[in-house]
């Protein structure tokens, strides 16, 4: 897929909500490009313009931010939104680094406020229309372990491999509590200042929906794991026992997988690669 490919409709929808704000005419920076969703940034005026065909979800990502901010998580600072076909999100650029574990205060701090962000409230059903958490989560498992079998990605043994992995997950999903999660969240959507190790944002809210907290966690430690002992530090309310830690690792796992298809599909090739690669050298080594 080429990546440099600028909707025309998705450019002018932010460059009108540019000028109607500012009055300014100036070209825009594309920050991140799919036929159907773009980000813009102006850059003399710090701008950020997130556009989607979808108004769903924008409208969806609209409202988490508006709950997020309420109770003090930070946000970036939303100047507009306009619904519509396409429909336009317009905040403030909020610039600092992804979290890292090599400030281990902001990692702290940031599992505070996704504690926080973690008091707000969410009810099935799940995303695959399940009541249930385990249920859910074992559907989730067979889809994306079927998805990535169809494309031949791993071997039979590579295969039995992973699923034996996730014979595991029953027993502990059993009573899992039921909040808002971010949905993904990347090292990169917690911007940080790293001379005062403070969060900035919390940035994408797009994929808000109600879940186990430990998989928001997972997600946010997937590729930068010595950061889950300062974040569970700043989270007070979840024990970092043996137990915990061997969800996260599963769930870790199940990102990974249902990582690749997607990728893949959106010819992210080298994104899926790396996943695939991480994936088996997590297998034991007799299956290798």
């Amino acid at each position: 897929m080429d990546h440099t490919f600028i909707n025309p409709t998705l450019k002018a929808a932010a460059q009108n909500m540019l000028a109607h704000l500012t009055g300014s005419k100036d070209s825009l920076k594309p920050l991140y490009l799919q036929p159907d969703r773009a980000l813009f940034l102006a850059e003399g005026q710090r701008i950020v313009f997130k556009v989607y065909t979808a108004e769903a979800t924008l409208r969806h990502e609209y409202a988490s931010m508006q709950k997020a901010a309420s109770i003090g998580v930070p946000t970036a600072e939303i100047l507009a939104f306009e619904a519509g076909s396409p429909t336009v999100i317009t905040m403030k650029q909020v610039s600092g680094q992804p979290l890292s574990s090599r400030y281990p205060g902001a990692a702290r701090e940031a599992g505070r406020y996704l504690q926080l962000l973690h008091t707000l409230e969410a009810h099935p059903p799940f995303s695959g229309g399940q009541q249930q958490w385990d249920a859910f989560i074992l559907w989730w498992k067979d889809k994306e372990l079927e998805h990535v079998k169809r494309l031949k990605i791993f071997d039979p043994s590579q295969m039995h491999a992973l699923q034996k992995q996730f014979d595991l997950l029953p027993s502990l999903l059993i009573q899992r509590p039921t909040v808002l999660l971010h949905g993904d969240l990347q090292t990169a959507h917690i911007l940080i200042d790293p001379r005062t190790e403070q969060v900035l944002a919390f940035l994408d809210f797009a994929d808000t929906q109600p879940g186990d907290p430990l998989l928001d966690i997972a997600v946010l430690t997937l590729w930068d794991q010595e950061l889950t002992d300062f974040l569970l530090e700043g989270y007070t309310s979840i024990a970092n026992t043996e137990e915990t830690r061997l969800l996260l690792s599963l769930y870790r796992l199940l990102r990974r997988v249902s990582e690749i298809p997607w990728l893949l599909e959106r010819g992210f090739n080298a994104l899926a690669a790396k996943n695939i690669a991480a994936l088996k050298k997590s297998l034991p080594v007799a299956w290798r």
